[in-house]
């Protein structure tokens, strides 16, 4: 008897919740990022340092994401754009976001909810890319 294995493709996965962002009250072992075909998930607890920008194209062109917030890890860089960034910051340094994925389509938004149009995983973090923060990491 042959057994069926079911795959499940990154477009399932947005069904099961609405916005960008799935928070969780127990903290999750790993942060799950969801773009249009891949999910990629990593250690919450091994997130480096974040950056939090401002894109400069925003300016000339209203319909592109005016904000964008990079992730380091040991193993990768993920860059997300999208609007309301800032909102992400709290609960990211917290532990509390179990899922970020993309919804290129700027959906019903509420007022301070964040929104992630564009989910970008670089496997190898560029030579430049700090690999420990100033702060904490110092004296490891």
């Amino acid at each position: 008897m042959k057994s069926k294995k079911t795959h499940r493709s990154p477009r399932k996965y947005r069904r099961e919740f609405g916005g960008s962002i799935e928070f969780t009250q127990p903290q999750p072992t790993h942060i799950e990022f969801i773009d249009e075909e891949k999910l990629y998930g990593f250690p919450v607890h091994q997130l480096i340092h974040f950056r939090l920008q401002e894109l400069s194209i925003h300016q000339d062109d209203k319909t592109v994401p005016p904000d964008e917030l990079v992730l380091f890890y040991p193993s990768a860089m993920i860059v997300l754009k999208g609007w309301r960034l800032e909102n992400l910051v709290g609960p990211l340094a917290s532990g509390r976001i179990a899922r970020i994925h993309a919804e290129r389509h700027l959906g019903a938004l509420m007022l301070g909810e964040a929104w992630v149009s564009e989910v970008l995983v670089f496997p190898e973090v560029p030579e430049s890319a700090p690999r420990r923060c100033n702060c904490c990491c110092q004296s490891q």
